[in-house]
């Protein structure tokens, strides 16, 4: 008997009141982890034993047969209408790719199937031509949206398709429950994604690719790992199948077993690699847009998020890989290489979805916090929080950064852009006149000064006829940031040999 939880219970009865009311399309938005397959499940099985037709549709092989093995968990029988699959289309309940669906439904040979309800799983895609063909072909029926993100890149409203919106809990009120595990955050690194252009509402791929895949920045996620990931069964997501190959070398380099998949595999050595994680012969599987969607393995409690993205749906999706509970799993540990954490915000955070229609050209303004709410990484662990009056500690390490560092962290962020101060040349003799101070001290040749003067301005000092000047707290903090950036450089040195 499969027990449903309150919020899946009390979410199906949102739905059959909208249709009671005469609403004929019902976007169900719950997070990931919180069992839209089961709610769909229950209500098939509600619709088979009062004599109906039902079909599930999704539109990728994994979604299909992630469903096909709940329907026979629910003992619910079932047909599938999938490339390579010869299952009964007589069932009142069927399970179709709709690929499959729209390439088959003009044949002379092909038998629709009954449907009097649809339920369309990754709803956020239903405004694609494949999706709209579909429903279309069943005027009549009452279909059930399922998505964890109601939104997509290009700004297309929802609204359009949908009459009501059902929220099934959220991942706060989730995490709260004990349904899904609390998550953590550290970004030791942000790349730099200036000047890469953005395509239909995400970074071009090919100049993503080129920034993100270098030694230097795929060498900072394995020794990051090794730093903050505790051994714990991994998921990472790469700009491209090059880049994930690269970053699982790099892994096996150094030790750490590690696989690959990616969908230009076949569908054997995908399950073997899968099979590999489940059976603990790899600790960290690395991928490229295969698991971002549909993919339930709770046992892995870190994510590597080595690709940035502009998409708030991916972002969620790629971190909600993670957060469904598992025996001895207490959290989900994030480490964030690509910014989205400072571009989107924490997981927990999302907003109260609305279903909005398509307006042409409308581009709505990202809606920034006060400077003083706003995420940032931690100078000490790298952990990343934001910082209150109550709790203005780091929740990992208790460091309490000065309102200084608060500003350059947001500032590194790219949550906003403050206004550049031209710096006097009275302040920069100053500056080079303490780190004078400081190389004297420390026994240092005065190149070292030199140098570390341009490391923070990007030219080396004009004037050399300086006396040095005791060294104050702030040009300590510099001087102390290129220490721990040096020594990470070190490290990274050392675990590539």
């Amino acid at each position: 008997m499969n027990l449903l939880r309150d919020y899946q219970k009390k979410a199906i009865e949102d739905i059959r009141q909208h249709f009671r009311e005469g609403k004929k399309r019902i976007l169900l938005v719950a997070p990931t982890g919180s069992g839209k397959t089961v709610i769909a499940c229950s209500m098939m099985e509600g619709l088979v034993k009062n004599n109906r037709f039902g079909m599930f549709v999704a539109h990728r092989r994994e979604l299909v047969m992630q469903c096909s093995r709940k329907l026979a968990d629910f003992e619910i029988k079932h047909g599938v209408i999938m490339a390579g699959k010869s299952g009964s289309i007589y069932s009142d309940v069927q399970v179709a790719s709709v690929q499959t669906f729209s390439a088959r439904k003009d044949n002379d040979d092909f038998v629709k199937p009954q449907a009097d309800v649809i339920i369309l799983d990754e709803a956020h895609r239903s405004t694609s031509k494949s999706f709209q063909d579909l429903i279309n072909t069943y005027p009549d029926a009452w279909v059930i949206g399922l998505t964890a993100t109601p939104c997509r890149n290009d700004g297309r409203g929802l609204g359009n398709i949908y009459q009501e919106l059902v929220n099934c809990g959220t991942i706060k009120e989730l995490t709260a429950k004990g349904y899904l595990v609390p998550n953590r955050i550290v970004a030791p690194s942000i790349p730099d994604l200036q000047n890469i252009r953005i395509m239909a509402g995400d970074y071009e791929k090919k100049a993503l690719d080129t920034r993100m895949n270098t030694p230097k920045l795929v060498g900072d996620i394995v020794t990051h790992w090794i730093k903050y990931g505790e051994n714990r069964p991994t998921v990472v997501f790469g700009t491209s199948i090059k880049h994930s190959k690269y970053i699982t070398n790099i892994f096996k380099q150094n030790g750490i077993p590690a696989g690959h998949i990616d969908g230009e595999m076949p569908e054997i050595e995908r399950e073997k690699v899968l099979q590999d994680l489940q059976d603990d012969k790899i600790k960290v599987l690395s991928n490229c847009m295969v698991l971002t969607e549909g993919w339930d393995q709770p046992k892995i409690s870190c994510v590597i998020i080595a690709r940035p993205t502009k998409s708030y749906s991916m972002y969620l999706q790629m971190v909600g890989r993670a957060l469904r509970p598992a025996e001895n799993k207490k959290d989900t540990l994030i480490i964030d290489h690509s910014g989205c954490v400072y571009e989107h915000g924490f997981p927990e955070d999302v907003p109260d979805w609305q279903l909005t229609v398509s307006k042409v050209k409308e581009k709505q303004k990202k809606k920034i916090e006060p400077i003083e709410k706003q995420p940032f990484t931690c100078v000490q662990c790298d952990t990343v929080y934001k910082p209150s009056k109550e709790q203005p500690e780091c929740p990992n390490c208790s460091f309490i950064p000065t309102k200084k560092e608060q500003a350059i962290l947001i500032q590194q962020g790219r949550l906003i852009e403050l206004p550049k101060m031209k710096v006097k040349t009275d302040d920069k003799q100053k500056f080079y006149a303490e780190l004078l101070y400081y190389a004297k001290q420390k026994g240092f040749k005065e190149g070292w000064a030199s140098h570390t003067f341009k490391r923070k301005f990007g030219h080396f000092p004009h004037s050399k006829k300086i006396y040095p000047i005791a060294t104050s707290k702030e040009t300590m903090g510099f001087i102390q940031h290129c220490n721990i950036a040096r020594a990470k450089s070190y490290n990274m040195k050392e675990l590539s040999i």
